[in-house]
């Protein structure tokens, strides 16, 4: 859903390692697991120095704005330190990566893998979502985020669930020509379901 609404967008759509293959934040439970000079200043100011914040809440705070939970060695397998190196990594690996990793991404036709493989392809293929202006639909909106592209008598609608529920929107993406993508398998119109993202094109 990221991927989608993200790519279809004005600007030249950056791919970090691993997003590639729907790798996670790790999520450290100890001060020592970190290397990121901004969370152990902030660590020793807030905890050690003025006392302010428990050591605990602390760390759950670093578990999830950290920025070292999003530098963990690249997943390419689920053997000894996921592939990346025989020798100890910087950052210990998210647990994860037996699951989540480069080969079982190539072994599967339904991975993230292969969906940004297609995201990128509509890029090269389309002047529309290259070119196209933007229209961003409904601002208030806080669950659904939905925009348009217009180029050369052309449209791109993109609506992207942003919760966990199924919602109802209607943009008029019945009347569409193409569903160019979407991260589910089949269309259920107005509907949109936990965290579904879907591209129409209308070509009138």
């Amino acid at each position: 859903m990221l991927g989608t609404t993200l790519h279809m967008m004005q600007g030249t759509p950056y791919v970090y390692e691993g997003e590639e293959i729907g790798m996670t934040n790790v999520h450290y439970t100890a001060l020592d697991q970190y290397e990121d000079l901004e969370s152990i200043n902030a660590y020793q100011d807030l905890v050690t120095n003025e006392k302010i914040v428990p050591a605990d809440k602390m760390l759950a705070y670093l578990s999830h704005i950290s920025r070292d939970n999003a530098r963990t060695p690249m997943q390419w397998d689920d053997s000894e330190n996921a592939g990346f190196s025989a020798a100890t990594p910087w950052f210990a690996l998210n647990p994860n990566y037996t699951a989540i990793n480069t080969e079982a991404a190539l072994a599967d036709p339904n991975s993230v893998f292969y969906y940004y493989q297609k995201l990128i392809a509509l890029r090269h293929d389309s002047d529309l979502i290259k070119l196209g202006d933007f229209d961003l639909l409904d601002p208030d909106d806080v669950d659904v985020f939905a925009y348009k592209r217009h180029y050369n008598g052309q449209t791109l609608l993109v609506i992207s669930n942003f919760t966990n529920s199924a919602v109802t929107r209607d943009y008029g993406q019945q009347q569409a020509d193409t569903l160019l993508i979407s991260n589910y398998d089949d269309d259920q119109g107005s509907v949109l379901r936990p965290y579904e993202s879907k591209v129409y094109q209308f070509n009138h």
